[in-house]
């Protein structure tokens, strides 16, 4: 997905969006917050509910990772893919999905944490030499990224579910 910014210089536009994160704790069988989430410059794991709505300057990085609660463990994993976008974006290293597994692999782990599972949701928006503004979405899982354009309705989502009943209609079953 790529927007234009219409031909204005970019130094006059002091942000290209404003961005929030809004997260619930769900009904994990141990009682933990699984969401986590990157939010522009650090990561977060608590109960917020929705943060402040913050203006969005290039670049900037924005991403949740849901635990899956099949775990015991999962508020782990989705903590350690957070941590490691954050360590990637601290570090100015691209924030693809491989990198992200390449350092959670690097990352020692207890064994009780083993088959712990998280989604992500992500989106990292960079200014191409052309002007305009490119943004890329990585997903996978149940997650979701919604826009809602400025003096818009309804919001729009971006990202389609990984889920049994997604993989099913695509099969005509």
């Amino acid at each position: 997905m790529t927007a234009s910014l219409n031909n204005c210089p970019l130094k006059e536009i002091p942000s290209i969006a404003q961005a929030c994160a809004i997260t619930f704790q769900g009904n994990a069988s141990n009682n933990l917050q699984q969401d986590a989430f990157f939010f522009l410059d650090n990561w977060y794991q608590e109960d917020l509910g929705m943060m402040a709505v913050t203006p969005v300057a290039l670049p900037f990085c924005l991403a949740v990772s849901d635990g899956v609660a099949s775990s015991n463990q999962s508020q782990h994993c989705s903590k350690a893919v957070v941590k490691a976008i954050r360590r990637l974006w601290s570090d100015q290293k691209s924030v693809t999905s491989n990198n992200i597994h390449q350092l959670i692999n690097q990352t020692k782990h207890s064994s009780k944490r083993h088959g712990a599972v998280a989604t992500l949701a992500m989106i990292v928006g960079e200014l191409n030499s052309d002007g305009t503004i490119k943004a890329t979405i990585t997903h996978v899982g149940d997650s979701r990224v919604h826009r809602l354009l400025k003096d818009a309705s309804p919001w729009q989502c971006l990202t389609r579910d990984h889920n049994l009943l997604n993989e099913r209609i695509d099969q005509q079953a």
